[in-house]
C-alpha cells in the first residue's frame, strides 16, 4: 500500500512538473506570437453552400444525440458508474482510467503546447520558418477555440454526467440567475474544453500537413483525447461531438486562410 501510493505521488509530481513546463512554453508561444507573428492572428474564411448543409445535418444530428443518446452513452461508457458495462471488469476499469486520464492531459493547453514544442524547437535549429509559423499558429487557433468553449459554457451551464441533471442537463445562464445554481466547473460541460482545444490543434496541424500517417496520427489523437472525456465521466456524448464540430470547422478555415501564405 505504501509502495503504490509512492508511486502515485511521483506521478503527480512528473505531471506537476510538465505542467508547469507546458505553462512555459505556452506563455513563451503567446508572446511571440503577437509580438513577432502578428500576420498570424487573422482569420478569414469564406463559407460556401456545402457548409451551410453540413452545419444543419451537424445541429440535427447534435440534437438527436442530446435526446437518445446521452444517457445511455454517459452511464454505459464510463468509469463511475456502478452499472456501466465495464463494472464486471474492476481492473480493466482501473487500467483504462489511468490510460485516458493521460491521453486527456494532451486537450489541455499547456500540454498541447509541451506536446509541439520539440517541433518548434526543430525548426529554429533548421531555421524553418515556415514551421516555426505552423506550430505558432496552432497555439492561435488553440485559444480561439478555448474562449469559444468557454463563452458556450458559461452560456449553457450544463451538468456534468456524475450530477443531477434538470431535464438534459442544461441550466443556461438566464437559470443560473434564477435559481442561485453555483458558478461552478460542475455545471460547465457544454460544450467540452479538452475536445474544442485537442481538435483545434491536433487538426490543423493535420490539415497543414502533407503526409497522410501525420494526418491519421492527429486525427486519431483528436478523437482519443475526446473519447477520454466521455469514459472519464466528465462530459456527455453531445459535448464532445459539438466541440469536435465546431474545432474542425474552424481548423480547416484557418488552414485554408493560411496556406498561401506559409
Amino acid at each position: 500500500m505504501n509502495k503504490y501510493l509512492e508511486n502515485c505521488k511521483k506521478y503527480s509530481n512528473g505531471v506537476l512538473l510538465l505542467a508547469i513546463i507546458g505553462i512555459i512554453f505556452l506563455v513563451y508561444f503567446i508572446i511571440l506570437l503577437f509580438f513577432r507573428r502578428k500576420e498570424l492572428i487573422k482569420f478569414k474564411f469564406k463559407l460556401e453552400k456545402i457548409d451551410y448543409f453540413i452545419f444543419l445535418i451537424w445541429i440535427i444530428l447534435l440534437i438527436f444525440i442530446i435526446f437518445f443518446f446521452d444517457n445511455t452513452v454517459a452511464f454505459d461508457i464510463s468509469n463511475k458508474y456502478p452499472k456501466g458495462i465495464l463494472s464486471h471488469y474492476s481492473k480493466l476499469n482501473i487500467e483504462l482510467t489511468s490510460i485516458f486520464k493521460f491521453i486527456s492531459y494532451l486537450g489541455e493547453p499547456n500540454y498541447v503546447a509541451l506536446v509541439i514544442s520539440p517541433i518548434f524547437l526543430y525548426a529554429k535549429w533548421k531555421k524553418n520558418k515556415n514551421l516555426e509559423n505552423t506550430i505558432l499558429a496552432t497555439i492561435f487557433i488553440m485559444l480561439i477555440g478555448s474562449i469559444i468553449s468557454t463563452v458556450f459554457k458559461v452560456f449553457f451551464m450544463r451538468s456534468r454526467p456524475f450530477q443531477e441533471w434538470n431535464n438534459l442537463g442544461f441550466y443556461l445562464i438566464e437559470d443560473v440567475f434564477e435559481n442561485e445554481i453555483p458558478f461552478k466547473g460542475k455545471y460547465m460541460s457544454f460544450p467540452s474544453g479538452h475536445t474544442m482545444v485537442a481538435f483545434c490543434s491536433y487538426c490543423f496541424l493535420a490539415f497543414m500537413s502533407k503526409k497522410n500517417w501525420q494526418k491519421f496520427f492527429l486525427f486519431s489523437l483528436a478523437i482519443l483525447i475526446g473519447l477520454s472525456r466521455i469514459y472519464l465521466s466528465a462530459h456527455w456524448a453531445s459535448d464532445v461531438i459539438a466541440s469536435a464540430g465546431i474545432a474542425i470547422f474552424l481548423a480547416k478555415k484557418y488552414s485554408e486562410s493560411l496556406k498561401n501564405d506559409l
